[in-house]
């Protein structure tokens, strides 16, 4: 036992090494940058903060209290939980969040980055050792290039994309062994778990695979018709296995994509997104990364060490590597350049959807290769002469400086100095390992620091990191006791929102049943029916509460409690308060789904009129017209409004002008009685605007209805302040409500909600009366998924507002039933089931053959 203890150790001993010095380079890079454990920071940024963590702690809350991860509640008024969990939570590496207490959750999202950057520097030195078969310290040193690449320094809060590092290496290995061994397992298996961790970095994977088994394949073998199709069909049949086997999964999510904004999109126009010198110059270690297509100058993130481009240039003197691999490595560039600069090919590799603002999001499958490369070049490195190399350096010196010359703008002096002085360390460790004057070990030791050092500096002069877990955490626990006071007497199916954000999934984050959501996997038709109701958001992937709504938006959408701020208003009650937090009731809260009049079913929505069509919803459910009353502007100063109505209907978008050099356009109002006063302003100049001295900003053009409270009689004073002193164009609606309409648009609605009498979040079951033959709305996405019961008989279902769930419902009273179940998901579940059976088959078949084959080879 202890010999094969020693045998493992020996055999293995770099992916071993290879595993301590990625521990060691993240945990300098997590000192460095104050990361916890080593500090306060979280890694916490862009979407990661938005997005990844407050659902990584609804998939925690989920699991420890073993609710349904099919569908939630607690986002977006209601999301497919699972579409969430595959697009975004799926990664294995996630089963460690369970070892952490919830307090530390954040410091748990950092470990598992760092697991995932030391896992991944271990499956790629199991592929070049196991590929190349070679088994010496290169293999470390590549494999640090690898993870520590310009991909992770971009994009490490994608914490998903982060298992397409992981499992790529493995994947590939997997394609040798179909040509080299005709044994398909491998492949099987790490496709497998790549396409359940993450299905669209999968995806990509995928196309590289087709690339990579076509490549790898002409390369080991001559043509031979019979044996290509042979592999091919091994290959084929293999891929088919990996997706079935997770096609529990994929079938789901496949359906849901249609209702998304991520599938969308026509085919771009064939043109060209970047210049070829820029690119090659982005291969330099610790050039500014990319991480939108709004950055400076965006390009991919593909810079995998200096010493690797010396390397791959090098493939091209070196006499003992063979024309075939020369030719391989042209095509790889090739492919790689036209796929990144090329929009339609670009279009194809992300899913034939132009990327929201993430561009080449496949770059380290090209980071991959390129290393690759690099590695088999550095393993033929000694047949080159001593001139070739100086010559090879002396260009990467001089390629360093004409960056500077032809003032790259994602390279500083101080990068390109450092970038110089490693280039030199490089060389100088090859002249002396030539000259043979010093101790291999010493030299082997030395190049691995400088190789981290690169590693680290690349790194570290990007990453500006300095989100404090404290201000993250810091009001979690006044707002649970908050919710929790909610919840102690009222466990009904009611939602709560927030007049302010933490992040924009807080239902998610702090566990209530929320509208806020931002998530690629959210409803495309939904956010774009909230943004047109006065919720702020992006008309694709995101609506949230700022402030405090219409009441009629409450009681169309049952928001029970609002967390946060506090308004003088007859439509809420104080209910209690934690620290600056207060818990306010609103007083006219619905249900999840009610009755209406069948004209609802002509309710159209307009853009930038939320006023109008909360209004023609009030109309069109119950009959109570003009609920919303104009408040009209009465004077302007420092600039003028270009329209003579607007004093008359001051509720519109109009041009105006400012009298220079002032930014700032001031609207009087004359309030002639104390009331709560409703705006929506916005445009595309507007930094922010203030009412009666109370601040409000706004983020792009995503502008939102906002209740500047109970003001007083008197004048309102409005200031509305601009990018710039030009003119423009100017959304402006200000509106009170007429409380006794209001509250017959109530009593209406009341009469027709659903008293639920049991519910979760997959099965909802209560009772409704109808006075007549009306419709039910329903407050949640319509989806194929939900099927409703009247009276234990399945009904049609339909959209309303081509968003929502609806369906017909006769006079008199009825039992009703909601349940939900993903679309696909038991026809995918056969298949996975039958899949495993056959992959098992086949393995046995396989493993009686081999067996076979051996005593044959014994027996002669």
């Amino acid at each position: 036992m202890l010999n094969k203890i020693k045998e493992f150790l020996k055999e293995n001993r770099w992916i071993i090494i290879t595993f301590l010095l990625s521990s060691i380079a993240i945990s300098i890079i997590y000192i460095l940058k104050k990361i916890a454990p080593f500090g306060n920071n979280s890694m916490l940024d862009v979407d990661f903060y938005h997005q990844y963590g407050p659902l990584l702690n609804e998939l925690y809350d989920r699991v420890k209290s073993g609710e349904s991860i099919l569908y939630s509640f607690n986002t977006g008024a209601g999301i497919p939980f699972f579409r969430n969990f595959f697009n975004y939570l799926s990664s294995p590496f996630n089963l460690i969040l369970f070892l952490f207490k919830k307090e530390n959750i954040v410091m748990a999202f950092s470990i598992i980055i760092a697991l995932k950057v030391i896992i991944s520097s271990v499956t790629m030195s199991y592929f070049l050792k196991n590929s190349f078969k070679n088994n010496n310290f290169l293999i470390s040193i590549f494999s640090l290039l690898y993870v520590f690449s310009g991909y992770f320094c971009a994009y490490y809060w994608n914490i998903m994309w982060l298992d397409g590092m992981v499992f790529l290496p493995l994947i590939i290995y997997g394609i040798n062994k179909i040509v080299d061994d005709k044994n398909p397992f491998f492949f099987i298996i790490s496709l497998s778990i790549m396409l359940f961790a993450n299905y669209f970095i999968a995806y990509m994977i995928c196309i590289f695979c087709v690339l990579y088994f076509l490549g790898y394949f002409w390369y080991k073998n001559k043509f031979n018709i019979k044996s290509f199709i042979k592999t091919c069909l091994c290959f084929i049949i293999s891929s088919i296995l990996s997706a079935s086997l997770v096609s529990f999964a994929l079938i789901p999510v496949y359906n849901s994509l249609a209702s998304i904004s991520a599938t969308t999109g026509s085919f771009p126009a064939l043109t060209a997104s970047f210049n070829i010198i820029d690119f090659l110059f982005n291969h330099l270690t610790g050039v500014e990364r990319t991480v939108f297509s709004s950055d400076t100058l965006p390009l991919p993130n593909v810079y995998s060490g200096l010493i690797s481009i010396v390397l791959v240039l090098s493939i091209f003197l070196n006499k003992k590597i063979n024309r075939r691999f020369k030719i391989i490595t042209i095509l790889f560039f090739f492919v790689f350049l036209a796929s990144f600069s090329i929009t339609s090919l670009d279009f194809i590799w992300h899913a034939f959807h132009v990327p929201n603002d993430l561009p080449w999001r496949y770059s380290f499958i090209y980071v991959f290769c390129f290393i690759s490369l690099a590695y088999y070049a550095a393993l033929k490195f000694k047949h080159l002469g001593f001139f070739k190399i100086s010559f090879l350096f002396s260009a990467l010196i001089l390629f360093i400086l004409l960056s500077l010359k032809f003032e790259f703008k994602n390279i500083n002096n101080e990068v390109a100095i450092i970038c110089i002085l490693v280039s030199l360390l490089y060389y100088l460790l090859y002249v002396l390992l030539k000259s043979e004057i010093i101790n291999k070990k010493f030299l082997k030791l030395s190049f691995i620091i400088v190789v981290m050092f690169e590693c680290i500096y690349g790194i570290n002069t990007n990453w500006n990191i300095d989100h404090d877990i404290k201000t993250f955490m810091s009001d979690k626990e006044d707002y649970k006791k908050l919710i929790n006071e909610a919840r102690k007497d009222d466990n009904g199916l009611y939602r709560i929102e927030k007049t302010s954000y933490l992040t924009l999934n807080d239902g998610a984050w702090y566990d209530y049943y929320g509208i806020s959501t931002f998530s690629s996997m959210a409803y495309e038709d939904v956010a774009k029916n909230q943004r047109m109701l006065g919720m702020a958001g992006n008309n694709i992937n995101s609506y949230y509460y700022q402030n405090f709504q219409t009441p009629i938006y409450n009681t169309m959408f049952n928001i029970k409690y609002i967390l946060g701020n506090y308004i003088e208003n007859d439509y809420y009650s104080f209910i209690d308060s934690e620290d600056t937090y207060n818990l306010t009731l609103y007083n006219y809260n619905s249900s999840l789904l009610y009755t209406t009049n069948k004209d609802l079913k002509n309710w159209n929505l307009i853009n930038y009129e939320p006023f109008l069509n909360q209004s023609n919803f009030a109309f069109l459910a119950t009959g109570v017209n003009d609920i919303f009353e104009p408040v009209n502007v009465s004077e302007v100063k420092n600039g003028e409004i270009l329209s003579n109505s607007f004093y008359s209907n001051s509720n519109g978008d109009f041009a105006y002008k400012l009298n220079s050099p002032s930014k700032e356009l001031e609207l009087i109002i004359d309030n002639f009685k104390a009331r709560n006063i409703y705006f929506y302003i916005g445009g595309s100049k507007v930094n922010n605007f203030s009412i009666n001295g109370s601040y409000y900003s706004l983020t792009s053009d995503e502008y939102y209805i906002l209740d500047a409270g109970k003001l007083p009689k008197g004048e309102v004073n409005i200031k509305i302040n601009f990018k710039d002193s030009e003119g423009g164009s100017l959304k402006f609606y200000a509106y009170a409500i007429n409380d006794e309409k209001f509250k017959n648009f109530y009593n209406n609605l009341s009469s027709g909600f659903l008293n639920v009498k049991k519910y979760n979040e997959t099965y909802i079951k209560g009772n409704i009366k109808a006075k007549q033959n009306q419709i039910v709305f329903s407050t949640i996405a319509y989806d194929e998924g939900w099927q409703v019961y009247v009276d234990d008989k399945r009904v049609n279902t339909y959209k309303l507002a081509n968003a929502y769930l609806g369906f017909d419902i006769e006079e008199g009273e009825h039992k009703i039933v909601l349940k939900y179940y993903p679309k696909g998901m038991k026809i995918g579940l056969i298949i996975s089931f039958i899949s495993l059976i056959i992959i098992n088959i086949y393995w046995y078949i396989f493993n009686k053959i081999s067996i076979k084959k051996q005593k044959n080879i014994i027996n002669n």
